[in-house]
């Protein structure tokens, strides 16, 4: 028959008996404690994006660039049916030309005291009202082809050759190439040992590539609700990866 020391433990009225095994437990021991984890999700962003919008309401006569098809820079991306801007512009110079002369016959007269210096002021004002009229138009006439302000590749297009979109319409959403940014929410209180230039690995759920990156700036606010920050990263090398495309960021084996 085995012995047993029983201890009586008052709780809620009744009499609880330990064992004399449990008292043989080192309750001493410290209580070990919980690693934290050092991951968090990301996402790979771009790192400029542009909304190309129409300068002008006309018909398109090319819109060549498909949504993930690359360019460079300055590449021709749209182009308008200026056709009746260009005559406009013509027909602009022709009467700036024919005021000029106007301007300088009157400046002749005025000289030889057969006309006033009001004649001469208002010739030139005609003359400088259709140049300016005509510079005008030039400035329209830039918005008839639109190029590439830097080189990458077509996120979508919005409108096709023959359309006739109107001004401030989107034509195109473009990325720059190589430009890919990582952001990460992590805990609040990582900013205790978080600073930039802090490395680490990021693995793509989608292709399950692994490379390096390390922060470049921290969020300027905390989210008091989730108590979380934002942190953005730049990938250390070239990735294949595509902006969009989500991960894990591991602090625990960067340096």
């Amino acid at each position: 028959m085995f012995k047993s020391t029983i201890t009586s433990l008052v709780f809620t009225g009744l009499l609880i008996a330990t064992p004399s095994w449990a008292e043989d437990i080192n309750t001493d021991l410290p209580v070990s404690k919980i690693q934290e984890t050092q991951q968090a999700r990301g996402v790979l962003q771009a790192g400029q994006t542009a909304e190309i919008a129409a300068g002008m309401s006309g018909r398109l006569l090319r819109a060549n660039f498909k949504p993930g098809q690359s360019f460079k820079s300055a590449a021709l991306l749209a182009r308008f049916d200026c056709t009746r801007q260009k005559a406009e512009r013509a027909a602009l110079e022709q009467a700036h030309q024919t005021l000029s002369a106007k301007y300088d016959n009157v400046s002749e007269l005025f000289d030889l005291g057969a006309s006033g210096q009001l004649d001469v002021t208002i010739a030139r004002s005609e003359m400088q009202q259709a140049a300016a009229e005509r510079d005008a138009v030039d400035a329209k006439l830039k918005d008839c082809s639109v190029y590439a302000p830097y080189a990458g590749y077509v996120i979508e297009r919005h409108v096709s050759a023959f359309e006739t979109p109107q001004v401030g319409q989107p034509l195109y959403s473009i990325q720059r190439h190589g430009s890919l940014e990582l952001s990460i929410i992590a805990p609040s209180k990582w900013m205790r040992w978080m600073k930039v230039g802090k490395k680490f690995d990021f693995t793509v759920d989608e292709t399950g590539e692994t490379f390096k990156a390390s922060i470049i700036r921290t969020g300027a606010s905390v989210d008091p609700v989730s108590q979380t920050i934002e942190l953005t990263a730049k990938p250390t090398v070239r990735t294949k990866s595509l902006a969009g495309m989500s991960g894990i960021a591991d602090f625990g084996t960067g340096s």
